[in-house]
């Protein structure tokens, strides 16, 4: 049986991919993080995080980005699981 969870981006796995459902961010981070791609509905994948609260890196299509540990916080993706 599939069903889903949602987390925060920081929390997602290396490797591990979620479709961004929410963003817990006033308008100025908000803004920010669409002009880098990630709104509502899209598709991110982790690639790596450094431990401690260091950057997230994710790809959001064909682009890779990196972004703050709280920043990547407030980004609310859900993951299926099974």
């Amino acid at each position: 049986m599939e069903a889903n969870r949602v987390i925060p981006l920081s929390h997602l796995r290396n490797g591990e991919s979620g479709k961004v459902i929410d963003i817990a961010a006033g308008p100025g981070m908000r803004s920010k993080l669409e002009a880098l791609g990630i709104r509502k509905g899209v598709i991110v994948t982790k690639k790596s995080t450094i431990l401690n609260g260091g950057p997230v890196i994710v790809n959001v299509g064909n682009c890779e980005l990196a972004m703050g540990y709280g920043m990547a916080n407030k980004v609310k993706v859900e993951v299926a699981y099974k």
